[in-house]
């Protein structure tokens, strides 16, 4: 990842985030200048949520052949705007919504192994869709999309992936035309690449990993679904037919766009020291002084898109002992078995449930 600008005013953001974080500070809290190229300059990995001034500038650097001004924090040659999104770019592709000049698309089919399941590919697959992009290790990558969780999740792929410098654009594309910025109708086609890169398996839980430390005193399993999912009234998703939570976890809200609860109604993200106070009363503890909560916190949603809006706030704010269940309450609940004669809600494919311990109702 390209390395952070050292600065006095980065000084007073590490000590602006002790003050969330339960470090001894002054009585009265140190207020720190906004950034208009970083939103979260409060966080310890500020850079890692960009603005559209931020990425306008990147467009014009490149433009000039590096005879503008490069943006803040930005050390490469060699970028991708990426617009995430689900389906073919042809549907994407629509005259009325546009896109960033010379983005790129990528489907989430492309990272994901598709209906009914929609869990993570295999790193030699998720390598290729990544190439196929235009995308290498050292490429820095700008993801945005219509819709927040949808770029949360790309970044955290491209992330476990192994690609070292990945960017969210906070607000997406419509701040990007608030700001009057050029758009383009079409996308990009991305002149393919070579992707080779270690996997970062520290920042995804299995279904293993989770069925064998989620009644650990060690553990917090933080739910990010709707209460009616958490409370198992409804499943949250018509391809599924389970309904309930993992023993133990806990509700710490629903990450999806439209709850606005993390997202805020312009389509950019909450100040992240807001969210970590809503964890903190919901549960999630960081120890005092330290970039760890009192336990580890493995996040889980439905199938790992809102889940990753919450794993993108926690490692923003420099949280190290944290995990994304990707497979999410899909995984725990259900196994999808090829079935011809099956119908319901995925025709062709037979619901079994995986026999893990699964609670209900307000128990």
């Amino acid at each position: 990842m390209a390395a952070a600008v050292s600065t006095p005013q980065h000084a007073l953001v590490i000590l602006v985030f002790a003050v969330f974080t339960g470090c001894s500070t002054p009585s009265k809290p140190i207020a720190l200048q906004p950034d208009p190229n970083f939103p979260a300059a409060e966080a310890p990995n500020y850079q890692a949520l960009v603005s559209v001034k931020w990425v306008k500038s990147l467009l014009d650097c490149h433009q000039s052949g590096f005879k503008r001004q490069r943006p803040p924090t930005y050390l490469n040659e060699r970028f991708v705007v990426l617009e995430a999104g689900w389906g073919e770019a042809a549907a994407a592709n629509d005259a009325a919504h546009g896109h960033i000049p010379g983005a790129v698309y990528i489907n989430t089919e492309d990272l994901e192994n598709g209906y009914p399941r929609w869990r993570l590919r295999s790193t030699e697959e998720l390598h290729r869709a990544l190439g196929r992009a235009g995308i290498t290790r050292g490429t820095t990558v700008v993801v945005y999309g219509k819709q927040m969780i949808a770029a949360a999740r790309v970044w955290w792929i491209l992330k476990v992936a192994g690609v070292r410098d990945v960017r969210l654009l906070d607000g997406g594309m419509r701040q990007w035309r608030t700001a009057g910025y050029p758009v383009e109708r079409t996308f990009q086609v991305p002149q393919p690449a070579s992707f080779s890169a270690p996997r970062s398996n520290g920042w995804n839980a299995t279904t293993d990993d989770v069925l064998a430390r989620y009644n650990s005193p060690e553990v917090w399993l933080a739910d990010m679904r709707s209460e009616a999912e958490f409370m198992g009234k409804v499943s949250g998703y018509n391809y599924l037919d389970a309904k309930g939570r993992i023993p133990g976890a806990l509700a710490v809200g629903d990450g999806d766009d439209s709850s606005n609860l993390y997202i805020e109604p312009s389509g950019k993200l909450r100040p992240p020291a807001e969210i970590l106070s809503m964890w903190q009363r919901q549960g999630l503890v960081p120890y005092e002084g330290n970039r760890m909560f009192k336990r580890e916190v493995i996040f889980y949603c439905g199938g790992g898109w809102r889940s990753s809006v919450a794993f993108y706030y926690a490692w923003l704010l420099g949280f190290q002992n944290i995990r994304n269940y990707s497979d999410g309450w899909s995984g725990w609940s259900t196994n999808y078995v090829p079935d011809p004669a099956a119908q319901g809600g995925t025709p062709g494919w037979r619901q079994e449930p995986t026999g893990n311990p699964i609670t209900i109702g307000g128990e």
